[in-house]
């Protein structure tokens, strides 16, 4: 089954709601309630289903409340789209986090009454990493069946570096450095050690992790193997002592749980990478839609020389399958 884990939209209605809660800096249209374009596509490309996130454009504002109605508003948009197109759109559902108690209460009305797919974060909420609210893993944790978590860059949150806020370079380098944080924070916080039933997708590839790997991966051995200690002191490493590295293998602790997308289409050399460090089974087609192509999404992947037919094969129709697990669609595209 070919799903597309990475879709935007944001309804006009929905973006009336954002207005209505507090946001004052959405000189913004919405996008077009006629989907039939992006179904036609889905087609052609042998998509059977696309997923749907609003996280570009969520519900961070000051009054909990008014963040609860958008989420709701936005979710059972989701909702009554899947209805409509008979489950060939679905949705992952906005929380209205930084407010804890409202986001585990929308959170149990997304996943257990109107069945969304999982819950979409920003790699940031109120300034802080996704690790900062225990509470709010505390209780997905504990809810025992899986859950999943697709995590996507916000662009206001991507001037990370006072040099990145001119030239458009924070979209560029800020973006995919945000990407790349989000995964590793999780690891090293204990969330994806504590929580087994938390499935994390990441957006982009995983940004610049997959570029980094090796760079980071000499890092902590010298920090494992005290090699730098005589040059930077113990303390540098500190923050090490508590975490179960496998000295052997201290990369694992990356991979437990974790999944990307696959929307570096423009970035050939991404998914050679991608594939050597987090491994081919934990890649699953994602387009970035409407904002990139969905047909060039799938088109690079198939034509992508360093992967086997069998990589193919398991990023575009299987390994999103196997971790969501979504009944058949009542119309299935022709592969």
């Amino acid at each position: 089954m070919r799903i597309d884990v990475h879709a935007h939209y944001w309804a006009q209605k929905y973006i009336d709601a954002l207005i209505a809660a507090g946001r004052r800096d959405l000189a913004f249209a919405g996008q077009r309630d006629d989907l039939a374009s992006r179904l036609a596509e889905m087609d052609r490309v042998g998509v059977d289903v696309q997923l749907f996130s609003a996280i570009g454009l969520n519900t961070e504002v000051e009054d909990p409340d008014a963040a609860a109605v958008a989420c709701r508003v936005i979710n059972d948009l989701y909702v009554d789209i899947a209805d409509e197109y008979e489950g060939r759109f679905r949705g992952f559902a906005s929380v209205p986090l930084p407010h804890v108690a409202e986001a585990i209460a929308e959170t149990d009305r997304a996943l257990d009454e109107l069945d969304l797919v999982g819950i979409a974060l920003p790699c940031v909420i109120g300034g802080k990493g996704l690790d900062e609210y225990p509470e709010y893993w505390e209780y997905l944790g504990s809810r025992g069946r899986q859950v999943v978590v697709y995590v996507h860059p916000v662009g206001a949150d991507s001037n990370c570096h006072p040099g990145l806020a001119q030239f458009g370079l924070n979209m560029l380098l800020g973006s995919t450095m945000q990407i790349a944080m989000a995964p590793l924070r999780v690891a090293l916080s204990g969330i994806t050690q504590r929580y087994a039933n938390i499935q994390f997708i990441f957006a982009l590839c995983g940004g610049t992790l997959p570029y980094l790997w090796q760079r980071y991966e000499r890092n902590l051995r010298r920090g494992i193997e005290m090699s730098a200690v005589a040059a930077v002191g113990k303390g540098m490493f500190a923050w090490m002592d508590d975490l179960p590295f496998d000295e052997d293998e201290p990369m694992e602790l990356f991979r437990q749980n974790v999944h990307f997308d696959t929307s570096v289409q423009d970035i050939p050399a991404a998914l050679r990478l991608a594939k050597e460090t987090i491994g081919v089974d934990r890649l699953m087609l994602g387009s970035d839609a409407i904002f990139a192509s969905l047909t060039e999404a799938v088109q690079t992947i198939q034509n992508d020389p360093d992967l086997t037919t069998d990589d193919k094969h398991r990023i575009l129709d299987v390994n999103a399958q196997a971790l969501l697990g979504l009944p058949t669609s009542g119309r299935r595209a022709t592969h």
